[in-house]
Formats: structure tokens, sequence, C-alpha cells
């Protein structure tokens, strides 16, 4: 990535639709936002054309595949379209909110590594409107299945809704020998209709959190498995957003309509890789449309990054920390 400056790494929403409604998450409002217009204005691409985004993504230089957003398992297609990156020499990547892992998972075959959304026995019906158990047993079922070995996480987002319950669940992690991460909720100011008062870590709670932190960091030290570096949950107790970020070497982000965004804050789409693109009558790449809006975007890009306030998503974090040689995060970063 530093060599190159370019991200090697794509997270492609490969679909519209969702069986949750997540309260902190606007993914699955972009299409209601839209149906009220017209019904046929937020269809998923089709297969083809996400052959074709991969296609463009390794000849760009992209080594790994992230399906996600809003719920790619709610796709019939999508073995296929794992098998198409893997084809690639891609590492494969799921996030899923877990509903239908276990009814699928035997389909997954060509995915690498799983990360299945999850925030508490209690807190997980309050923010997804989800049932925990289900969610769990689809988690129990993959672990005990040992088709992912050690490379199934659990992602919990801490918010208010849950402080009491992350140790526990890290502790639950270590049982069925799967991996967990956390990071801390981001207030969307694009998503105004949110109660976030009922979400973020409010002042009240502050030493709560520091001591939650502490003690994720103490269970990190004696071997719990939390990907998370050390580094970075101690800035995230600090309250310290990225400084310096180096996302935009990293991780490159298409969306459902094949439009490229320069990461997850900046909700600004930088162009259609597909429309930017040129196939001959073989498929052969003859323009590359990432390499086009890549290219063309770089002063946005930069502008972007140059006046953000910084985020705190772990993803983002931990590749900023190695970019910028932070050897703690090098080593004690797992997931990747």
């Amino acid at each position: 990535m530093k060599v190159r400056r370019r991200p090697s790494i794509l997270s492609h929403s490969i679909n519209a639709d969702c069986n949750l409604r997540c309260v902190f998450c606007d993914e699955w409002k972009k299409k209601s936002s839209l149906d009220c217009f017209s019904a046929d204005s937020y269809s998923d691409a089709s297969l083809s054309d996400i052959f074709k985004i991969i296609d463009l993504a390794c000849d760009f230089g992209i080594l790994s595949y992230n399906a996600w957003s809003t719920e790619p398992l709610l796709r019939k297609d999508l073995p296929e379209i794992m098998a198409y990156a893997k084809s690639k020499g891609m590492t494969t990547f799921l996030i899923t909110n877990g509903i239908l892992l276990q009814k699928r998972l035997n389909e997954l075959k060509d995915v690498d590594y799983i990360s299945v959304s999850m925030d508490g026995p209690t807190s997980t019906r309050e923010i997804r409107g989800a049932n925990y158990e289900k969610i769990m047993d689809g988690i129990r079922f993959a672990a005990k299945s040992g088709q992912l070995n050690r490379s199934l996480l659990m992602n919990c987002v801490i918010s208010s809704k849950n402080l009491d319950e992350v140790a526990d669940l890290l502790k639950t992690a270590k049982e069925l020998n799967v991996k967990m991460a956390v990071e801390p909720i981001y207030l969307f100011k694009r998503m105004n209709d949110t109660s976030w008062d009922d979400l973020m870590i409010q002042e009240t709670q502050r030493e709560k959190f520091i001591g939650l932190m502490n003690q994720l960091i103490d269970m990190k030290k004696k071997g719990y498995p939390l990907i998370n570096s050390k580094t970075y949950l101690k800035k995230i107790r600090d309250q310290k957003p990225i400084s310096n970020c180096r996302v935009d070497t990293g991780i490159l982000a298409i969306d459902s309509q094949e439009n490229m965004y320069n990461c997850r804050i900046h909700n600004r789409p930088l162009g259609n890789v597909l429309e930017a693109s040129v196939l001959d009558d073989y498929g052969t790449i003859q323009k590359n449309g990432i390499t086009e809006v890549w290219n063309k975007s770089k002063a946005e890009r930069m502008e972007k990054i140059k006046t953000c306030d910084g985020c705190q998503f772990f993803g983002y974090y931990e590749l900023t920390l190695m970019n910028n040689y932070n050897l703690e995060s090098f080593f004690g970063y797992e997931w990747l």
C-alpha cells in the first residue's frame, strides 16, 4: 500500500436490501428514500456487472474482495460472486448481520473471512430489532462446522446500550473459538432522524467506558481473541480520532450502483466505475473505470482527507496506524 499508494482492498456493496433496520445504519435507508420516487431507481447491480467490477479491481491491483452492505446473504447469487473473486486470486471477506448465516453457510466455501455484527444479549434487540440467540446460533453453527477455522469474527459497535455486555461477549467469543473486534459508535450527521442521544456514550457514562476499554486491553494481553491492536484500544479510550488518515491508500469502496466512494464518512460518489470503463467485444478491459475515477478524483479525495474531523472505525484506524509505521498495530492487529 505504501509503495503503490493505492488501495488493496475493495469494499463492495453488492445489494441495497436488508432484513434488519439497525438504528445507527443508513445503508438500508438509501433504497427506501429513492423508492418513493421510482420503484426501479435503486435496483441491485447485475451479476455480470459485479463480475466486471471484480475484473476492473484485479486489473487495478486489488488483492482482497469484501462483500457487504446492506445484507449480502439476501443475494441468491452470492456464492457465484465470491467464487468469481476467489478465482481471480483474491482473499474474500463477507460482512453480515448473521440472520441467514446458518441457512447459507454451506454455500460459502469460497469465503475466507466472515464478520458478523453483534451487540449483546439485550442490546441486539434494541439496536437491530434482531433476535440475539438466532444470530448466536448461526455463529455457533459456523464455529462448529470447522469451515472457517479461526476466520470467523464478531464485530461489536460499542454504544450506550451495550457497555455492560461487551466484555461478556468477548468471553463468549473465546468459548466459541472465534475472533472479535470492537469500535465505538459513530454519529453520522447526515442521519438527522436518528435519536443519537440514546446511542452515543454520554459524559455520565465516560468513566464506565474508560473502565471497559482498560478491561478489554487487559483481556487482549491475556490472550482473549480481540483482533484490535492495543494502540487502537488506547486511542479510542482516550477519544482520539484518526490523524494523518491513510484509508485512501488502503480501502476502495464501491456501492451497489457502481459508484466509487472515498470512505463511509464522506458519502459523496466520486464517479461511476462502469460508465468510465471501456471493454471490447470479448470483455477485455480497454479503459479501466476504477483507474479513471481514481485518477480524476485525486484532488477531491485529498481535500476530503485534509478537512476530515476524523473517525474511529477500526478498519480505517488500524490501516492508518500501520501505514504510519506503528509497529504495535502492525503486529497486534490480526484481521489482515
